[in-house]
Formats: structure tokens, C-alpha cells, sequence
């Protein structure tokens, strides 16, 4: 408990010198263009200066697991789960999305839940393990809003985990977030399918939706099983 209780402190002071960032950054904004600059324009630009890397939004509060998972710790016991916003682009969309049942089991590192898309199924990996004990039942009826929100509205389900400090020492640490995500944008640009994500790389807009089905038209579903560590 003393671990899971040091982790803890630990990102909640990374997250306050983050709100400070924020804070100046408004300031400056604001000093720059006005005080009628608009406030959506603010946070689009606050957003993508701290959440940002490799051209895909990672949240201060998550964690992540290699397959592209996250959890978001709720209390010393309980997480939140969700895919990330790779996994999200990566995808595109789902026709159906099972989820595990509340009750049911899941493991760190095996297969939590599955999409279903062009009658071909895609699995992904827990992030954690212990009982589900909420699923998104939203999501789980239309898979759309996992797509448009993973980090908000798209969640999938809640564990409670006896193992939680173990779990979470599994996941890649915070301040090796953009390597792993940059890694991976060099990967695909090494195997030449650098091409159909470059509309983001070269103007700097938000990644493309449906990557895998953009640069692998044919076998984009073992594309996303390789990423997602399900091949």
C-alpha cells in the first residue's frame, strides 16, 4: 500500500506542475493576443501543447500498457479502463465491441475485449488485472464513442484489483510515453507506411482515423493485432 500511496503522490505532482504549465501558458496566450482571445482557441492550443506526442493525445492522469490500453487509478483499488488514442486512430471505428461482464475476471497482458469491424475481429490486451466491476454499457452498445473520446466517454470498464501496485509497475513509465509513441511512428515509416499518415506529419493537423485499413488496405487487422500485441 505504501508503494501504490508513493506512485500515487508521484503523478499527482506531475500533475500540479502540469496545471502550473497550463496556467502560465494561459497567461502568455492571453498577453499575446488579447483578452478576447476565444476561449476554445485556448484550450484546443493548450491541449495539444501538453497531451501531444507523436501526433496522438496522452492525458497526464492514464497509464499505459504496451498494447495500448490505459487505466486511470479511481481510488487505491479501483481503475478505469479504456484503449488509447493509437489504438483509436489506429482502428478508425467498429461495427461491435465485446466487453468483459461485470463479475467476470481479467489479467494484465491477456485479451480483455474485442472489435468487430468487416467481419474481422481485433482483440486487445487488459491493462490490468482483478473483477470487472462497471463496463460502459454506452460504449458497449455503440462502439462510436470509444472512437471520438477514449479518454472521456469512450471508457470500457472498472476493475477492482488486489495486484494494483504490482500492475502498475508493469506499465510504461510517464516519462517514457513519447519515445514509446514516437518509436512506433518510426516503426511504420521504416516498413514504408509512413505515406498514408503524412497528411498529419506534414501540416501538423490531427492523425488520420482508420490508419491500419490507410496503409495496409489488405491485411490492416494483423497490422493492428501486431501493435496491439494480440499476433
Amino acid at each position: 500500500m505504501n508503494t501504490l500511496a508513493r506512485m500515487l503522490e508521484a503523478r499527482q505532482a506531475e500533475y500540479i506542475i502540469a496545471l502550473l504549465g497550463l496556467f502560465g501558458f494561459i497567461v502568455f496566450w492571453r498577453v499575446l493576443n488579447g483578452a478576447r482571445a476565444e476561449t476554445e482557441s485556448v484550450r484546443t492550443l493548450v491541449r495539444t501543447f501538453i497531451e501531444r506526442f507523436a501526433g496522438f493525445l496522452v492525458p497526464p492522469d492514464v497509464m499505459f500498457h504496451p498494447g495500448h490500453a490505459w487505466a486511470r487509478v479511481e481510488d487505491f483499488d479501483t481503475v478505469t479502463v479504456g484503449m488509447d488514442d493509437f489504438a483509436a486512430k489506429l482502428l478508425g471505428s467498429a461495427d461491435s465491441i465485446s466487453l468483459p461482464k461485470p463479475g467476470s475476471l481479467v489479467k494484465q497482458g491477456f485479451l480483455g475485449w474485442g472489435f468487430k469491424t468487416d467481419s474481422r475481429v481485433i482483440h486487445m490486451l487488459s491493462p490490468v488485472e482483478g473483477e470487472v466491476v462497471a463496463v460502459n454499457d454506452a460504449v458497449a452498445n455503440s462502439p462510436a464513442a470509444a472512437f471520438e473520446d477514449p479518454y472521456g466517454n469512450g471508457w470500457l470498464f472498472k476493475v477492482k484489483s488486489k495486484n494494483l501496485t504490482c500492475n502498475l509497475k508493469n506499465m510504461i513509465p510517464s516519462g517514457m510515453v513519447g519515445e514509446w509513441l514516437e518509436n512506433i511512428r518510426q516503426t511504420l515509416a521504416n516498413r514504408g507506411l509512413a505515406p498514408a499518415m503524412a497528411p498529419f506529419y506534414a501540416d501538423g493537423g490531427e492523425p488520420i482515423r482508420g490508419i491500419a485499413k490507410a496503409v495496409d488496405p489488405e491485411g490492416w487487422d494483423d497490422l493492428a493485432r501486431e501493435l496491439f500485441l494480440t499476433k
